[in-house]
């Protein structure tokens, strides 16, 4: 299965005209396949501004090791531009996947994209 990542702006424009959270809602299979996709649409939105990002992996399938590096990859890319990043995952078995690598101690999962962006509005105000 193709794996699509669709974009919005999660809170309005910054004052340099660059987005400064985004939604990356991840649609499909999160494998070798459709990790080159996830790359690249975290590098295009960290270098369009953003700093905070919200992986919202709600419609995902399929998440294999390769997914979780790019996911990893995301976090550390973000973090190296001051940002953050937090994971959507209400599925029990992708989120069993996070469990079993013990990613959940290094992301924060949530169940929706409004828990996601209250757990990030409060980061973004500490």
């Amino acid at each position: 299965m193709q794996l699509d990542v669709l974009s919005r702006d999660l809170r309005p424009l910054d004052a340099s005209g660059g987005p400064t959270a985004v939604v990356l809602t991840v649609l499909g299979d999160l494998d070798m396949a459709g990790a080159p996709s996830l790359r690249q649409a975290v590098v295009t939105v960290v270098d369009s501004g953003a700093r905070l990002v919200v992986l919202d992996l709600t419609a995902v399938d399929f998440v294999d090791s390769a997914g979780l590096g790019v996911v990893v990859g995301a976090l550390r890319r973000l973090r190296t531009h001051d940002g953050d990043l937090v994971v959507v995952c209400p599925e029990p078995r992708i989120r069993r996947v996070f469990e079993m690598c013990d990613l959940d101690r290094v992301f924060a999962l949530h169940r929706d994209v409004d828990a996601a962006a209250t757990a990030m509005a409060g980061r973004a105000l500490a």
